[in-house]
């Protein structure tokens, strides 16, 4: 077993770019992977009832979380190889809303199109449409286009929402059979959680900046 690393054991500047180019080859080899994967229909292989399910169960604990300088490259790259915004948010588990922000540009205009068509679960291929966004990975709309509440209210009904979500859990997890349940708890929600802490950290990324300060005397 490799001794752990202390202070001192600082590598070369040679040895360090190595292994970093390492480190960054294999990274770039589990994105071509997960492609080939979703090409392939794997999920069906193994019992899994869709993709979502299949990246839930299998990486949901172990995902690489992509730093915020690579990250659009990454999902511009899964997007070329015609998976669905939807089946991207599956793969690195970042939310949709990201995945479509982040091939937008950050523009406010979609160039999130593929260079070819979209492979859905089935098999099978799509055109490339704007309804993408709101498929099952088949083609097929999984909701119709509906009159939007205004942000702000939505905004504020979710927080609602999740702060009494919140609330139940903290519960939870002060019951004297937390403990106990706590292997199978993990198994069952903890990737879950992981996504819903990543996706909050997001939206208080981008607020954090317009936090009111208090003025100055």
């Amino acid at each position: 077993m490799t001794a752990p690393l202390t202070v001192i054991d600082i590598v070369s500047e040679d040895a360090a770019r190595q292994l970093t180019d390492r480190i960054k080859s294999h990274v770039e080899q589990v994105w071509d992977l997960v492609e080939q994967a979703y090409a392939t229909r794997v999920w069906l292989a193994l019992g899994y009832t869709s993709w979502d399910a299949y990246c839930t169960a299998e990486f949901g604990a172990c995902r690489i979380r992509l730093p915020r300088e690579d990250r659009q490259e990454v999902i511009a790259s899964l997007r070329e190889s015609g998976m669905s915004t939807r089946a991207i948010a599956a793969a690195t588990g970042i939310s949709q809303p990201t995945v479509r922000r982040d091939l937008s540009g950050d523009s406010g205009e979609s160039n999130d199109s593929p260079a070819g068509p979209i492979r859905g679960t089935d098999g099978k291929c799509y055109p490339t449409t704007t309804a993408d966004d709101h498929t099952d990975g088949s083609g097929t709309p999984d909701r119709q286009p509906r009159k939007r509440t205004p942000l702000p209210d939505a905004a504020w009904r979710a927080v609602v929402e999740l702060r009494k979500d919140a609330d139940r859990l903290t519960k939870l997890a002060d019951d004297d059979r937390f403990t106990r349940h706590a292997p199978e708890l993990a198994h069952r929600n903890l990737s879950d959680l992981i996504r819903v802490r990543d996706a909050l950290a997001d939206v208080i990324e981008r607020l954090t900046p317009f936090t009111p300060t208090s003025p100055q005397e």
